[in-house]
């Protein structure tokens, strides 16, 4: 697929046009919140890796793994997700929603009183109940920043000044506020050594779910059936133009900056080589303290930033006096 600045306008415009009037009343809420830094979050995972889960039949697959070995990672969630963890006692560190829409009655309302050791990472122009009406940890919002500029009017409406490179779902927007690459530089924010993958699987099994624990997802297992593909080892798979345009789009952005990304999900159209196995990756651990190391030496190298800008505008301002002063004498 052709990911093109003007297919990714054509996009962007189009979900603009049907989405705005009620996007502006969600950012609007979500004012009283107020724009928090996100700062602290730089380098927390240095040494560690983090647990990406998504909502594909692979988390339903891989559920008990996570659940006996949730203690040796951290584990980053997004809404539709978050039931499927509680319910079995898996207490993931972050929660990330983007939908104006998500379900509050059915994916958060029955665990709103579960979520003191869960941060809530919320775009401005999502669902506000979510925002408002669990007990979490922490309440962090951002700001989707795209193609046609619609950031500025949606940050003027919050008051939030966190700007996050748009995805095209609520996974992609997982690993995409971890890391916060941008079209002109890369980086990794939270500096986990290892990013892990389930349930991203932008297609489902002939005789699987489309979402792990739901056989039909509402009637998407028939009528999102676009596409006929087969997984790494020739299961047949089924997806949709919408999961295909995500999947590529994903690709494109771990490829391009880099990302040390790792795919647990098996029968997945999105794979960098062939899919690992969850439980091994899940162990990772490397000189944890580097965190602090690096956390150290950043600052000293902002605080060295500084001192140069300021020897360097005083040696230009010395230079303009005496420049000026020969033009005086001649």
């Amino acid at each position: 697929m052709n990911l093109s600045e003007e297919t990714l306008k054509k996009q962007s415009i189009t979900a603009y046009t049907q989405w705005a009037e009620q996007w502006r009343e969600h950012a609007k809420k979500h004012s009283s919140i107020g724009s928090k830094s996100m700062d602290s979050f730089m380098n927390i995972g240095v040494g560690k890796a983090i647990l990406c889960v998504a909502n594909g039949y692979s988390l339903e697959e891989n559920i008990d793994t996570i659940k006996k070995n949730q203690s040796n990672v951290d584990i980053i969630c997004c809404d539709k997700t978050l039931g499927h963890l509680l319910d079995r006692g898996i207490i993931p560190q972050f929660c990330v929603v983007c939908d104006a829409n998500v379900n509050f009655e059915k994916y958060m309302a029955k665990w709103k009183d579960q979520l003191k050791d869960t941060i809530l990472f919320i775009n401005v122009c999502a669902n506000p109940e979510w925002s408002f009406n669990g007990n979490w940890k922490d309440v962090y919002t951002f700001v989707n920043k795209d193609i046609i500029n619609s950031h500025e009017e949606f940050s003027r409406l919050s008051g939030c000044t966190t700007m996050m490179p748009a995805g095209t779902n609520v996974s992609n927007a997982m690993i995409i506020l971890i890391t916060r690459c941008e079209n002109n530089f890369r980086q990794n924010f939270f500096g986990y050594d290892k990013i892990i993958l389930i349930g991203f699987d932008y297609s489902w099994k002939f005789d699987g779910h489309y979402y792990a624990f739901d056989k039909d997802g509402g009637g998407k297992e028939d009528y999102m059936r676009h596409m006929y593909l087969n997984a790494e080892d020739g299961t047949a798979l089924y997806t949709s133009g919408n999961l295909y345009f995500s999947m590529n789009w994903i690709h494109k952005y771990i490829v391009t900056f880099k990302l040390p990304v790792v795919q647990c999900a098996k029968h997945s159209i999105l794979q960098f080589g062939p899919s690992r196995n969850l439980e091994h990756q899940i162990k990772y651990e490397f000189k944890k303290e580097d965190g602090q190391t690096i956390s150290r030496l950043t600052k000293e190298l902002e605080e060295l930033g500084k001192q140069f800008k300021f020897v360097k505008n005083q040696l230009n301002d010395i230079g303009k006096e005496h420049w000026l002063q020969f033009f005086k004498t001649v």
